[in-house]
């Protein structure tokens, strides 16, 4: 059966979207660079407008739609109401939602605020990206464990 699956995390312009790129192989693994990770598509990227909304990130080699998500503190509320459209469109898929959050350390929430909530691009993105960097281990695991619970 095709999934779609959600990647999601508070603004969905950090975790949510290295876990994607991890699933759909667009990072070089084990060891990219900052400079890899500021070219993904939305990588520090989206404002809390944005939050909410879902954004098609690819399909991975056995058929399923990866998506990002910012959620916010309304994780649960948008679960369940994506889930409710999906049905009503009577859409097929099965939808996996997988959170992001647990593999986020202080440096990437620091980064974050700065560079999303507070525009200081200057200053939060290297420390964002450096974040990534140091969560890359926990970010790869749990897209491992999404990539393992499917086969």
């Amino acid at each position: 059966m095709l999934l779609v699956i959600i990647y999601h995390c508070y603004g969905g312009a950090h975790s949510s979207v290295v876990a994607a790129a991890i699933h759909l192989g667009r990072l070089p693994l084990p060891a990219p660079s900052a400079a890899a990770l500021l070219a993904l598509p939305y990588f520090d990227q989206h404002t809390s407008r944005q939050q909410g909304r879902l954004f098609f990130y690819g399909t991975d080699a056995h058929g399923h739609k990866i998506f990002i998500l910012g959620r916010a503190r309304a994780a649960a509320i948008l679960e369940r109401t994506i889930r409710a459209v999906f049905q009503l469109a009577g859409r097929q898929e099965r939808v996996l939602f997988v959170d992001t959050l647990p593999a986020v350390n202080w440096l990437m929430r620091l980064g974050g605020f700065l560079s999303r909530r507070l525009g200081w691009v200057s200053l939060g993105r290297p420390l964002v990206a450096k974040g990534t960097l140091l969560a890359l281990p926990k970010l790869t695991a749990l897209v491992r464990g999404v990539q393992g619970a499917l086969c």
